[in-house]
């Protein structure tokens, strides 16, 4: 019993460690830049073009080019669609995992509402809020899946607060800066497979009892975590002459130490019987984990040239250091027995993750079609700090992006302005192959699927000037 008691073990405490670190790794793979409506209307290339309190996040220093005080609200409708297929998991006994090989992890519409204020102070400074969501994740699989001992359900959630101010230098050159306090709060569901267990007790091997019994020795974990992180966000922007205006912005790292709970259900109708087994080896019905983490900064650079009084270009290229993320050590309160025969335990698991820094390029353009209706189109393709198959987690299945954005803005009067965007996100096909090793807490079931995902994303914005 004693050689079989680990795996069940290692297997378990995967849940948590993949909870705690769902958050701020979709954040990162998953950051589909949905601050400002009238910017992904251009696939967010129009950050040189300060036109609205928006500014506050592509670069602050656009807060002394409005005028007098604003008040913008945004709301985007999110439908994603991630979607896989050929699945497969293969227990550490060889046997396979049993379950459907397809499904929809993420096809549930989902608001993301954005909120910014501006006021300019006098000729020289001009200050500013921004309340907004910077991304939010929810995926929810079948209880029966075979990918059901990876990731279940996810519910993540992320809001800045970034308050910032903006000093014209002259009348071409202009500076800003701000200060981020970002919470967030990730929620995940997960199955462990606690069939060695039962082989321990029956005497009968665990590959057939997971052939005859699948999911009767299967439990649930619903984890929780949350915490504050800090940072700030710098910006330039040169106006050359009167048509071409150019800008640098910069979003520092920022430290995030989670702090999560997680409790657990038996689910199969054996799993019940062999709880109390577990807090032998570490694991309690209510343990908690945590991690450290720092999220990337962020170099972005930016332009806008107006061809005529109907037309205006715009680009921007990003780089972002997501190689911050190369792994991960998640934290237990509890130590677990990882090896019983020489007695060694553990209370951590390293996961590596082996992440590249990204780049992104958009260009867009807007036509001002009469003194109150203007058109605005674009595209951004966005590169995926995803190295490979056998480091892709599928709660990320991530790939290479490319956001197609378009949109209409209309002046009703001199205070009263709306926009409307539309885009469709397409993330590359992408492969995941999942297989943890090394003297750590880590599960030894390997699964492997193919993924197909997208979403649809409308916007709508409304701006108040006092």
């Amino acid at each position: 019993m004693t050689r079989r008691l680990p795996v069940v073990m290692k297997i378990s405490a995967v849940l948590i460690s993949t909870t705690i670190v769902i958050s701020p790794v979709y954040a990162s793979g998953y950051h589909l830049g949905l601050q400002s409506v009238t910017a992904v209307g251009t696939g967010n290339a129009a950050a040189a073009e300060a036109a609205d309190a928006a500014t506050i996040v592509n670069n602050p220093a656009g807060l002394v080019h409005l005028d007098g005080t604003q008040l913008e609200t945004n709301l985007f409708v999110i439908k994603p669609d991630i979607k896989y297929s050929n699945a497969r998991g293969v227990f550490s006994d060889g046997s396979a995992v049993q379950g459907p090989e397809h499904g929809n992890i993420a096809n549930t519409a989902q608001l993301v509402p954005q909120l910014y204020f501006s006021h300019r102070l006098n000729d020289r400074w001009g200050m500013g809020l921004g309340v907004y969501i910077p991304y939010a994740a929810r995926t929810n699989d079948s209880s029966d899946s075979v990918l059901r001992y990876n990731v279940n359900k996810t519910n993540v959630k992320a809001l800045n607060i970034n308050p910032a101010i903006a000093y014209k230098i002259n009348d071409r050159h202009s500076l800003g800066v701000g200060l981020i306090a970002q919470y967030l709060h990730a929620e995940v569901q997960k199955y462990a497979d606690f069939t060695p267990v039962g082989s321990a007790q029956s005497g009968r091997p665990s590959s057939e009892l997971h052939q005859q019994a699948p999911g009767a020795f299967d439990a649930r974990a619903t984890v929780k975590g949350n915490d504050w992180g800090y940072g700030f966000n710098a910006g330039w922007l040169w106006d050359i002459n009167d048509d071409v205006r150019v800008g640098v912005s910069y979003r520092s790292k920022i430290n995030q130490h989670l702090h999560g709970t997680a409790r657990w259900k038996p689910m199969g109708r054996y799993a019940e019987n062999y709880a109390p087994l577990f807090e032998q080896f570490g694991f309690k019905a209510l343990e908690g984990a945590q991690v450290q983490i720092t999220t990337p900064e962020v170099v972005s650079l930016h332009g806008m040239w107006q061809v005529n009084p109907q037309w205006n270009i715009f680009s921007n290229v990003s780089w972002t250091r997501s190689s911050r993320l190369h792994a991960l050590d998640i934290k237990f309160e509890n130590d677990k027995i990882i090896d019983p025969v020489h007695g060694a335990t553990s209370d951590t698991t390293h996961i590596a993750t082996n992440w590249r820094d990204t780049y992104a390029v958009g260009v867009g353009a807007s036509y001002q079609q009469n003194p109150r209706l203007q058109w605005r189109f674009g595209v951004n393709y966005d590169q995926s700090p995803v190295r490979s198959a056998s480091s892709r987690l599928s709660t990320i299945p991530d790939g290479n992006r490319w956001l197609f954005g378009t949109g209409f803005k209309y002046d009703v009067d001199k205070k009263n302005t709306v926009a409307v965007s539309y885009a469709y996100l397409h993330i590359q096909h992408t492969h995941m192959s999942q297989q943890d090793d090394g003297a750590h807490v880590s599960s030894n079931v390997r699964g492997e699927a193919d993924y197909r995902s997208n979403a649809h994303i409308a916007g709508v914005s409304y701006t108040y000037r006092f």
